[in-house]
């Protein structure tokens, strides 16, 4: 089974019903891939696996509001990361949802 590198962004609007779909953004992406910085997560995906996330971040969503940003990388552009202060992005054992 193939997996991706998929680096997903967000960024959303400061209020209160914005913070609770933060919040729960949030939760959904920590079961697919490893929160790296402050609005930014690193997945390894199958395709199955994206296409469901896709779904999942539609429904959740306010796309008038919210704003996010999904790059889709394959094995050799995460090979050429580069990174300062912390450790390349790295598939950690299997994604089990």
């Amino acid at each position: 089974m193939t997996t991706l590198f998929y680096l997903i962004i967000y960024d959303l609007p400061d209020s209160k019903p914005a913070n609770k779909r933060r919040n729960r953004l949030h939760k959904l992406l920590s079961g697919y891939g490893k929160w790296t910085q402050y609005s930014v997560f690193e997945c390894f995906l199958t395709a199955v696996q994206f296409s469901k996330l896709q779904t999942q971040i539609e429904k959740l969503i306010k796309s008038d509001e919210d704003s996010i940003r999904i790059y889709v990388l394959d094995a050799g552009a995460v090979k050429r990361t580069i990174t300062y202060g912390s450790e390349k992005p790295r598939q950690e054992g299997a994604i089990i949802l």
